[in-house]
């Protein structure tokens, strides 16, 4: 089915970045867990494929896709319209919003007490586009780290930094289990994630597509979200009840 299709027969090779960004996606050993990584083993087995994950350091993610190494990149990539003109997507297998992360005593509650204050994110992200968009913030990208969250939550908790924007699966958990943060708002961007490919790789993307809407219709999807997910509402559509 993926001959000629995928990089190689038989398997979606799909580009990510071993980091712990719990409970979206994280390793134990070889073994790659998480709402990302569940949701594209259900993509691929709906298709008769297996997964072979492709790992890179962060800012390497869509080079191992120019490259020809990976299909695809499956890890944490939003669609927007500026990526649209140089990657093709996937339909979306996920919706979130942003958060911005606080040391916990911070009194930080909406976009206005971000004025004369430190606020890291990754570099050439939509998080740092957001950052960006609030007026007198001293936005600071962090780029050329194999691991850009574990170095944002230690920036923060060095003081290097006044608080981080990230994403709402990772950043909320993260505030619950270290006593040393605390969420200082939510953003409602709904800014939907979706496997990135080379631009004109059209039967991939109808591949892709058909093996999403396969494994949201038979909950697969739905699953691994209330397994990972559950303190979020599922947003592509309950098959359940």
């Amino acid at each position: 089915m993926s001959e000629g299709v995928t990089v190689r027969a038989g398997r979606l090779s799909l580009s990510c970045t071993d980091i712990d960004a719990r409970p979206l996606f994280w390793n134990e050993g070889t073994t790659r867990h998480g709402y990302e990584p569940e949701a594209a083993v259900a993509v691929a087995e709906a298709l008769g494929l297996a997964v072979e994950w492709v790992y890179t350091p962060w800012d390497d993610r869509w080079q191992a896709v120019t490259d020809g190494i990976a299909d695809a990149v499956w890890c944490g990539v939003a669609i927007t319209a500026e990526r649209r003109e140089f990657m093709q997507f996937s339909m979306p297998y996920a919706t979130f919003n942003e958060v911005l992360l606080q040391r916990a005593g911070d009194t930080m509650a909406t976009p206005t007490d971000t004025v004369g204050r430190r606020i890291g994110c990754p570099a050439n992200s939509t998080n740092e586009r957001l950052a960006r968009s609030w007026p007198g913030a001293i936005v600071v990208p962090f780029a050329g780290y194999d691991d850009v969250f574990t170095a944002l939550i230690d920036a923060l908790a060095d003081g290097e930094l006044d608080g981080f924007v990230d994403d709402e699966p990772a950043m909320i958990p993260l505030a619950e289990r270290d006593s040393r943060f605390s969420v200082a708002f939510s953003v409602p961007t709904r800014l939907p994630w979706g496997a990135a490919m080379r631009p004109g790789n059209d039967e991939l993307q109808h591949l892709l597509d058909r093996g999403i809407a396969l494994a949201t219709a038979a909950g697969a999807l739905e699953r691994a979200w209330g397994e990972h997910l559950g303190f979020l509402p599922f947003p592509l559509g309950s098959t359940s009840g």
